[in-house]
């Protein structure tokens, strides 16, 4: 019986979640890097679906995936840029005690990722899908400041 994702909304197998499916996909950028290629796209897409940012993080990696999808950013600059931004500065992840995140139901999710991939190249493009997926619906959780 599947069961569904609380914060992505992504439908499971029972016994998986979208953490366990997360560290597998970590597991396979570290040791191919035809997988690790995407890494960065994987990172923020589990992390922003999953209200995983600071709010600072969020206006961060929405820049930084804009940058990255549609100007073709190299992804060590965008390291790089992580590095002396709010990494440096302020905490990345969200705090507990945070003010809850607008619920978005995402149209595309780890799952998804996760049930048609086949190989590095398959699993590349739908990491960079899935990532294009978060950036265009992402919008409000990116706290807009006065």
């Amino acid at each position: 019986m599947p069961n569904t994702c609380v914060l992505c909304n992504a439908v499971l197998p029972q016994g998986i979640t979208c953490e366990s499916i997360f560290n597998e996909f970590l597991a396979l950028e570290f040791n191919d890097p035809s997988y690790g290629r995407v890494h960065f796209l994987t990172v923020a897409s589990y992390m922003v679906q999953h209200q995983g940012y600071s709010d600072e993080m969020y206006a961060w990696v929405q820049s930084a995936l804009q940058k990255h999808l549609e100007e073709g950013c190299a992804t060590e600059l965008i390291r790089q840029d992580m590095a002396k931004g709010p990494g440096s500065t302020k905490g990345i992840r969200r705090p507990l005690d945070a003010q809850p995140l607008p619920k978005i139901y995402w149209t595309m999710t780890i799952a998804d990722v996760v049930a048609q991939m086949y190989d590095a190249e398959s699993y590349c493009k739908l990491i960079e899908q899935w990532g294009r997926t978060t950036l265009k619906e992402m919008g409000p959780l990116v706290l807009k400041k006065i």
